[in-house]
């Protein structure tokens, strides 16, 4: 399949990321490493989705407990490293200052990496103290080890406080964000993104409920025409599926970006379809205002 271009959104200080990104969750494992994965067919999944255009590939410690690093690597060992924004994140049990800086050289080790574009908290330790937590990023920023700091399932609030210790910009929050799941909008986040200036990373952009059924519906599969009828009538508007309207219906959020995950390249072509036209404004309200259900917080990791 040919390459696409995926767009890309700049911050003031000159950063960006692609609007696409690539996510690793469950490959390898959950939380373990799953010795039955196919770890080839994981490799060939990332290497189709580089090829048809995506840059940003985003990996954690915690998934597979490692392994999906692994999997990175092995995955990005054709490419020019330079060519893309790679991500990980440190769990929230290796916050404090010397288990942090052994997680990030045990990352770099496993990805066969120098550097990381973007290193996360993954996730909020209310037990360790910011301060001692900034005070192994800003090291790990001085020693060249990661490009730039950024967070994950962090209120805006508390990136206030984190932002008061670190000698350079947070440029990123991943969060829970989709027409479903509208966390980001409800504590404020959109307008805070804007002026602290970062992005908001969304995880599980198309994903709308936590099974492949719509309840009260009958249907076996979320993307089935009649689950959301309102999805369905802008996607026959536009001419475009109805993945391709929720994600470009992100794409228009401000400072938002997505990663999406799949291991099939007709999958991440169709994915790539978000790009490259716009909803109009009429249309980008009405899926705001009329997408049901809504929920105010996240059903799986609610901002702190």
């Amino acid at each position: 399949m040919a390459a696409h271009t995926i767009p890309e959104k700049r911050l003031k200080t000159g950063f960006a990321l692609p609007v696409l990104g690539l996510g690793t969750w469950m490959m390898g494992g959950d939380h373990a490493h799953d010795p039955n994965a196919n770890m080839a067919a994981e490799v060939k999944a990332l290497q189709q989705g580089i090829e048809l255009g995506f840059r940003h590939i985003d990996t954690a410690e915690v998934y597979a407990a490692g392994f999906s690093e692994t999997i990175v690597a092995d995955a990005i060992r054709p490419y020019r490293r330079e060519d893309l924004v790679l991500a990980s994140k440190v769990g929230p049990k290796n916050h404090n200052y010397d288990a942090l800086l052994s997680s990030l050289k045990a990352s770099l080790e496993r990805l066969k990496t120098p550097y990381l574009d973007i290193y996360y908290l993954h996730a909020p330790n209310l037990d360790v103290p910011l301060q001692e937590t900034a005070r192994a990023l800003n090291v790990a920023v001085a020693d060249g080890l990661i490009k730039h700091i950024a967070v994950s399932n962090f209120h805006p609030d508390r990136i206030d406080r984190l932002r008061e210790y670190l000698q350079t910009p947070i440029v990123a929050n991943q969060v829970h964000y989709n027409l479903a799941f509208r966390e980001p909008e409800t504590v404020g986040m959109l307008k805070h993104a804007q002026e602290r200036d970062y992005f908001i990373v969304a995880w599980r952009p198309i994903r709308f409920a936590n099974r492949k059924a719509v309840p009260g519906t009958g249907l076996k599969n979320a993307w089935e025409p009649g689950a959301y009828p309102v999805l369905d009538q802008v996607a026959a508007e536009t001419g475009k599926s109805n993945i391709q309207v929720a994600l470009n219906w992100l794409f228009a959020q401000p400072q938002t970006v997505a990663l999406v995950k799949s291991s099939k390249a007709d999958h991440l072509a169709e994915i790539c379809g978000a790009c490259g036209w716009q909803l109009t404004e009429a249309q980008r309200r009405t899926l705001s205002r009329d997408f049901l259900p809504q929920y105010e917080t996240s059903d799986t990791i609610p901002l702190v």
